[in-house]
């Protein structure tokens, strides 16, 4: 069940370049950019997403209070102001795969909270729940949306959406080759069809995993403060809409940064125990041959990844047969991140626990990842083949779970086109 809401987005008048208020997801910023993002606009919304750490920190003043008191003071100044009526908030992508120009519609809209109706593919942590449910118990706002994808045999969805096209774009910016354009649509008629087409469809989560579980937990404790306030705003989360049936959807892979235990001295002499080196000349090889084995259909049952040390330089792994199999018919044990993790990262270089563990990162850039061990970061970079849309629709059909960051959707959703403010509905 999804509704219009009365967003709050920057107001024009206030706010001459709207691309220096907005951001990436929290989640794939770093460090450096978060500083940069900070730098950028005094109302850029990193300060409400990912606001940084200050000396003297406590419980009752930090990051997160600051977070709230500077939404508030936003909304009251009148650099945010609030839509007039409900709306949905058409989004379009327009971005290139390789060579090939890429066209992705979605609209966002407010989506009643449904742990049932909802399906997730991918294992979440005890922190980043802890920080987001944090953060959202001080701006009671929904700052980001939840990346949702849709299955629309008909095409219905997309055509009403086409419509919203027709009227002038209330954002219209280019960010790192991607453009992104936001149309208001309000028009009641189209609202409530869309509404009708959107009845019933499950929701497959891409992105927003950990945002849309802290969204829950916070429904449930101001259920438990306010039992019969079922219309309440933190009843529903903001969500991204877009149809994978008639949209493209690019999923790169998480590369894998390992720290060996240095009671292991000659690590590749581990790996050749369990597979076959092929030296490469370099990373950009190393993509080339993961890029082609992925083209492959005809030896399914072969896992390959990109190995590099600072020692050794670039390699091929191919993991030997008798180890590649699966655990058990999970088909989500059959994917290249879950016999990575099972076959190699565990029983070699003992990785288990993701979240606990100081001795594992990841990065999708693979320049970066390489970098990192260059510098002496890490000592091992495995780079991985990325999952297919396919896979994790399935996965999610079944109510299963992939490994920590098994997929990162391209382009991402910007944050700060739109918030969804509890006190509006």
């Amino acid at each position: 069940m999804i509704k219009a809401f009365q967003g709050w987005r920057y107001n024009p008048l206030k706010i001459a370049e709207v691309a220096d208020v907005l951001a990436p997801p929290y989640d794939v910023i770093s460090r450096v950019e978060q500083e940069a993002l900070h730098k950028r606009s005094p109302y850029n919304v990193i300060r409400l997403i990912l606001g940084k750490e200050e000396a003297g920190d406590d419980a009752a003043d930090n990051k997160y209070a600051r977070a709230g008191r500077a939404l508030r003071a936003w909304m009251s100044s009148g650099i945010l102001v609030k839509e007039k009526t409900p709306a949905v908030y058409v989004y379009v992508q327009n971005y290139k795969e390789g060579q090939k120009p890429k066209t992705r519609l979605g609209f966002m809209a407010a989506m009643k909270i449904d742990e049932k109706a909802v399906l997730k593919h991918e294992n979440t942590l005890a922190s980043p729940k802890k920080d987001r449910l944090a953060l959202l118990k001080k701006v009671s706002t929904n700052l980001s949306p939840i990346f949702g994808l849709i299955e629309d045999k008909k095409g219905g969805v997309d055509r009403i959406l086409k419509q919203a096209l027709k009227l002038p774009a209330a954002v219209d910016v280019s960010v790192r080759g991607v453009r992104h354009r936001l149309f208001v649509e309000k028009r009641p008629e189209l609202v409530e069809k869309l509404k009708q087409e959107m009845a019933a469809k499950p929701v497959y989560i891409a992105d927003g995993h950990h945002r849309f579980e802290a969204a829950c937990q916070f429904r449930r404790l101001m259920l438990s403060r306010n039992p019969r306030d079922a219309k309440a705003g933190w009843n529903y989360v903001m969500t991204y809409f877009s149809d994978w049936l008639h949209n493209p959807f690019t999923i790169f892979p998480t590369h894998r940064l390992i720290l060996v235990p240095k009671v292991l001295k000659d690590p590749i002499a581990l790996l050749k125990q369990r597979g076959a080196l092929e030296k490469v000349s370099g990373l950009r090889a190393v993509l080339s041959r993961l890029s082609e084995i992925r083209e492959r259909t005809k030896d399914p049952g072969r896992y390959r990844f990109g190995i590099y040390t600072k020692k050794g330089g670039f390699y091929i792994f191919t993991l030997d047969r008798k180890r590649t199999r699966p655990r058990s018919s999970n088909p989500a044990d059959k994917l290249d991140v879950a016999v990575l993790h099972q076959r190699l990262l565990e029983p070699c270089f003992h990785i288990q626990a993701v979240e606990k563990s100081k001795a594992i990162d990841f990065k999708r850039d693979p320049e970066a990842a390489a970098l990192a061990v260059k510098k002496g970061d890490f000592d091992m970079a495995i780079f991985v083949r990325p999952a297919s849309l396919g896979e994790m629709i399935r996965i999610s059909k079944r109510g299963l779970r992939m490994p920590q960051k098994s997929t990162y959707f391209y382009p991402k959703l910007l944050s700060g086109l739109v918030f969804h403010s509890f006190d509006a509905d």
